[in-house]
């Protein structure tokens, strides 16, 4: 199975072709989509910026990590979930479109870099003191999140 096939399977699926029939179905999942979006970008925000040594200084940054990720997996569910189903109501424009296929490659990216290298960061830090790396990994994190945000908001324009 090829990709293209893979997309047009998509939009003739029941869910596909309710989405794309629907007077209020994609609105309403990009509504979700959105809300989730802003979920997971305050459990990165909060995370990086402790990283950063500013703000909650008296909780340590793998604390916090732990504390907020059932926020960001759940967050990070509910997008991709919500993404299938906006991608379903218009599978070829999504398909053609080389915002949406950077989109796909740095969400990607920025979620091996989360569970891998940013972890390793969050785990190492110190309670007190934000080390190069440290900075390092949170400055990484929150490019890679911003550029998959804003690739998304490119898909309507490009």
């Amino acid at each position: 199975m090829t990709i293209l096939s893979l997309f047009q399977w998509l939009g003739h699926t029941s869910v596909g072709l309710a989405m794309r029939h629907s007077t209020w179905g994609v609105a309403v999942v990009e509504m979700v989509h959105l809300l989730a979006l802003a979920v997971l970008g305050g459990t990165i925000v909060l995370v990086d910026l402790r990283l950063f040594g500013i703000g909650l200084k008296r909780q340590p940054a793998a604390r916090l990590a732990h504390e907020l990720s059932p926020l960001f997996g759940g967050s990070l569910g509910i997008l991709v979930f919500s993404g299938v189903l906006i991608v379903s109501a218009e599978p070829m424009k999504c398909y053609h479109s080389a915002a949406f296929r950077a989109k796909m490659l740095l969400l990607v990216i920025a979620i091996l870099f989360h569970f891998t290298l940013h972890r390793s960061a969050v785990t190492s830090a110190t309670q007190k003191i934000s080390t190069a790396s440290s900075k390092l990994a949170a400055a990484l994190s929150l490019a890679l999140w911003l550029s998959v945000g804003l690739a998304g908001r490119a898909i309507g324009f490009l």
